[in-house]
């Protein structure tokens, strides 16, 4: 996992690109940095369409916290207000390494080694 943050200035945008970093990234947590008066409209641009994910007010609510997941390439984000805004997250690793699933492969068959029922003794009658 590596960290991630954006800056966010009134009325800017952010393209979250393929090169950012990751494939998918955890966004965690929006902050106000410095507050003005009005409400901050933090939103997610995904193709044509446009989603309000947090409002965030001075002296009312000066964060929001996340957890949400976005492909890297396929949405920006845009702060509709009068103060600026900061986001945080992490970028997901790209997946597992081939060595440590073949070594989990292995755990796996090892367990189910140690699993085999033992025959039970028959009584003399």
């Amino acid at each position: 996992m590596s960290f991630w943050g954006c800056t966010l200035k009134p009325g800017g945008k952010y393209q979250l690109k393929e090169d950012s970093g990751g494939d998918v990234l955890h966004l965690s947590q929006a902050c106000l940095h410095q507050p003005q008066g009005g409400k901050n409209f933090l939103q997610v641009i995904e193709g044509s369409n446009t989603y309000a994910i947090a409002c965030l007010q001075k002296d009312k609510s000066e964060f929001a916290s996340f957890d949400l997941f976005f492909k890297t390439g396929s949405c920006s984000f845009h702060n509709k207000g009068t103060s600026e805004i900061h986001l945080t997250g992490y970028f997901e690793p790209d997946g597992m390494p081939d060595d440590l699933e073949d070594e989990e492969s292995e755990e796996e068959e090892e367990e189910e080694e140690e699993v085999e029922p033992t025959p039970k003794k028959q009584k003399k009658k």
